[in-house]
Protein backbone atom coordinates (compact mmCIF):
# COMPACT_ATOMS: atom_id res chain seq x y z
CA UNK A 1 0.00 0.00 0.00
CA UNK A 2 2.60 2.41 0.52
CA UNK A 3 3.85 2.36 -3.10
CA UNK A 4 0.84 3.22 -4.29
CA UNK A 5 0.11 6.47 -1.33
CA UNK A 6 3.48 7.67 -2.19
CA UNK A 7 3.13 7.72 -6.25
CA UNK A 8 -0.34 9.12 -6.26
CA UNK A 9 1.00 11.95 -4.17
CA UNK A 10 4.31 12.18 -6.21
CA UNK A 11 1.59 12.09 -8.98
CA UNK A 12 -0.26 14.89 -7.59
CA UNK A 13 3.28 16.58 -7.02
CA UNK A 14 4.31 16.73 -10.68
CA UNK A 15 0.92 17.89 -11.40
CA UNK A 16 0.80 20.89 -9.41
CA UNK A 17 4.55 21.56 -10.53
CA UNK A 18 3.05 21.28 -14.38
CA UNK A 19 -0.07 23.15 -14.19
CA UNK A 20 2.04 26.02 -12.26
CA UNK A 21 5.01 26.18 -14.63
CA UNK A 22 2.50 26.15 -17.94
CA UNK A 23 0.12 29.08 -16.06
CA UNK A 24 3.48 30.94 -15.45
CA UNK A 25 4.37 30.17 -18.86
CA UNK A 26 0.46 31.17 -20.56
CA UNK A 27 -0.28 33.64 -18.34
CA UNK A 28 2.89 35.19 -16.88
CA UNK A 29 3.17 38.18 -19.03
CA UNK A 30 5.69 38.81 -22.58
CA UNK A 31 8.62 40.12 -23.37
CA UNK A 32 9.08 42.08 -26.64
CA UNK A 33 12.33 41.84 -27.89
CA UNK A 34 14.14 44.34 -29.95
CA UNK A 35 12.74 43.58 -33.25
CA UNK A 36 9.13 43.50 -32.20
CA UNK A 37 8.10 40.01 -31.38
CA UNK A 38 7.00 38.94 -28.09
CA UNK A 39 8.36 35.79 -26.02
CA UNK A 40 6.81 34.53 -23.15
CA UNK A 41 8.34 35.48 -19.70
CA UNK A 42 8.87 32.29 -18.21
CA UNK A 43 10.21 30.32 -21.40
CA UNK A 44 13.38 29.44 -19.36
CA UNK A 45 11.23 27.74 -16.45
CA UNK A 46 9.32 25.72 -18.62
CA UNK A 47 12.48 24.34 -20.28
CA UNK A 48 14.39 23.76 -17.16
CA UNK A 49 11.28 22.02 -15.20
CA UNK A 50 11.00 19.76 -18.69
CA UNK A 51 14.57 18.98 -18.87
CA UNK A 52 14.39 17.99 -15.08
CA UNK A 53 11.39 15.70 -15.47
CA UNK A 54 13.01 14.17 -18.43
CA UNK A 55 16.62 13.72 -16.64
CA UNK A 56 15.12 12.22 -13.73
CA UNK A 57 12.40 9.82 -15.81
CA UNK A 58 16.00 8.77 -17.22
CA UNK A 59 17.66 8.36 -14.20
CA UNK A 60 14.77 6.30 -12.17
CA UNK A 61 14.38 4.44 -15.82
CA UNK A 62 18.07 3.03 -15.42
CA UNK A 63 18.34 2.95 -11.84
CA UNK A 64 15.06 0.78 -12.04
CA UNK A 65 16.67 -1.42 -14.71
CA UNK A 66 19.91 -1.80 -12.60
CA UNK A 67 17.60 -2.96 -9.26
CA UNK A 68 15.41 -5.19 -11.98
CA UNK A 69 18.99 -6.99 -13.28
CA UNK A 70 20.39 -7.51 -9.58
CA UNK A 71 16.83 -9.01 -7.78
CA UNK A 72 16.70 -11.40 -11.42
CA UNK A 73 20.55 -12.55 -11.30
CA UNK A 74 19.71 -13.29 -7.58
CA UNK A 75 17.09 -16.37 -8.95
CA UNK A 76 18.18 -17.14 -12.32
CA UNK A 77 20.82 -15.62 -14.40
CA UNK A 78 19.46 -16.78 -17.66
CA UNK A 79 16.28 -14.88 -16.76
CA UNK A 80 18.25 -11.66 -15.57
CA UNK A 81 20.33 -10.99 -19.59
CA UNK A 82 16.33 -11.38 -20.76
CA UNK A 83 15.26 -8.45 -19.13
CA UNK A 84 17.78 -6.14 -19.73
CA UNK A 85 17.98 -7.35 -23.79
CA UNK A 86 14.74 -4.57 -24.02
CA UNK A 87 16.73 -1.93 -22.54
CA UNK A 88 20.11 -2.60 -24.55
CA UNK A 89 17.18 -2.81 -27.38
CA UNK A 90 16.33 0.64 -26.87
CA UNK A 91 19.43 2.11 -26.04
CA UNK A 92 20.83 0.35 -29.72
CA UNK A 93 17.80 2.07 -31.52
CA UNK A 94 18.56 5.72 -29.98
CA UNK A 95 21.95 5.28 -30.87
CA UNK A 96 21.27 4.52 -34.41
CA UNK A 97 18.66 7.39 -33.97
CA UNK A 98 21.50 9.67 -33.27
CA UNK A 99 23.50 9.06 -36.07
CA UNK A 100 21.16 9.72 -38.63
CA UNK A 101 20.92 12.89 -37.11
CA UNK A 102 21.04 15.79 -39.03
CA UNK A 103 24.55 18.29 -37.89
CA UNK A 104 23.12 21.39 -40.29
CA UNK A 105 22.58 24.33 -38.50
CA UNK A 106 19.12 25.33 -38.32
CA UNK A 107 17.87 29.13 -40.16
CA UNK A 108 16.03 30.50 -37.37
CA UNK A 109 15.22 34.28 -37.50
CA UNK A 110 16.31 36.42 -34.09
CA UNK A 111 17.92 33.24 -31.84
CA UNK A 112 21.63 33.34 -31.01
CA UNK A 113 21.48 31.16 -28.28
CA UNK A 114 23.78 28.02 -27.47
CA UNK A 115 21.36 24.65 -28.61
CA UNK A 116 22.11 24.90 -32.48
CA UNK A 117 24.67 23.37 -32.26
CA UNK A 118 25.41 20.01 -33.95
CA UNK A 119 25.12 17.75 -30.65
CA UNK A 120 21.99 19.31 -29.72
CA UNK A 121 20.44 19.43 -33.09
CA UNK A 122 21.33 15.49 -34.00
CA UNK A 123 19.78 14.77 -29.81
CA UNK A 124 16.53 16.54 -31.37
CA UNK A 125 16.27 14.29 -34.39
CA UNK A 126 17.08 11.28 -31.87
CA UNK A 127 14.18 11.89 -30.10
CA UNK A 128 12.27 12.20 -33.03
CA UNK A 129 13.45 9.81 -34.90
CA UNK A 130 13.09 7.31 -31.93
CA UNK A 131 9.48 8.68 -31.24
CA UNK A 132 8.36 7.58 -34.81
CA UNK A 133 10.51 4.22 -34.87
CA UNK A 134 8.68 3.36 -31.32
CA UNK A 135 5.32 4.44 -32.63
CA UNK A 136 5.44 2.43 -35.92
CA UNK A 137 6.76 -0.61 -34.03
CA UNK A 138 3.92 -0.57 -32.04
CA UNK A 139 1.25 -0.22 -34.91
CA UNK A 140 2.80 -3.35 -36.60
CA UNK A 141 2.89 -5.38 -33.28
CA UNK A 142 -0.80 -4.29 -32.67
CA UNK A 143 -1.66 -5.34 -36.26
CA UNK A 144 0.32 -8.59 -35.90
CA UNK A 145 -1.09 -9.14 -32.95
CA UNK A 146 -4.68 -8.87 -33.90
CA UNK A 147 -3.93 -11.17 -37.37
CA UNK A 148 -2.26 -13.81 -35.09
CA UNK A 149 -4.97 -14.20 -33.22
CA UNK A 150 -7.63 -14.39 -35.92
CA UNK A 151 -5.06 -16.88 -37.58
CA UNK A 152 -5.44 -18.96 -34.52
Amino acid sequence: MIPTKFSKYFFYLLLIICVITGGLYFFGGKVTTVTGTEVPVYTNLLLIVLCGMVGAAVTLTVLAVIVKLIERFRRSPKYAIRSVLGFFSLAFLMFFCWLCGSVNALPLQEYNGTYNTPCWLRLTDMFIYTTFALIGAAVLLIIGFYIGRKVR
